[in-house]
């Protein structure tokens, strides 16, 4: 598959993994069985990290994505290691659930961010067969070459 859409394509199985940790985030408590004494503090922490989460992966489909997203997410999980180790919560399989989940989406926004530079780097214009590729006797883009040779 060719063409500059066929770029972003590998950037869509990390879309969906983020949007499907965002929903195990709103389900943890239900299928990990918090104990219902601690409230659901701990839960709301992990319903807004999946919020962001979620969302962010649904907008990485929906339109080009930037380092912004990847960033977001790196941080949103760094957030939850965080909160697992410091947040008094009572109950390990809380704290080891919000450590795990956060190493997986820190992992998810650095593997975003890695992709994004070896695309823009793979991506530069002037490299041999790309659209901006100069053209060494007259200084102009090839593309530029060409829709003047074909207007003369």
């Amino acid at each position: 598959m060719a063409g500059p859409r066929a770029k972003e394509l590998h950037h869509v199985p990390l879309s969906v993994l983020l949007m499907l940790a965002g929903m195990w985030l709103f389900i943890c408590m239900a299928a990990l069985q918090y104990p219902e004494d601690l409230g659901n503090d701990p839960h709301l922490v992990e319903m807004g990290a999946g919020i962001i989460v979620f969302l962010t992966g649904l907008v990485r489909l929906s339109r080009p994505r930037g380092r912004e997203t990847d960033l977001l997410v790196t941080v949103v999980g760094v957030g939850l290691i965080l909160s697992g180790f410091f947040g008094d919560w009572g109950a390990e399989v809380i704290r080891w659930n919000q450590v795990a989940s956060g190493c997986v989406l820190a992992l998810l926004g650095l593997l975003g961010l890695m992709l994004a530079e070896r695309s823009r780097d793979s991506g530069k214009p002037g490299e041999p067969g790309e659209p901006g590729e100069q053209d060494g006797s007259t200084g102009r883009t090839r593309s530029a070459r060409r829709t003047a040779r074909h207007t003369s």
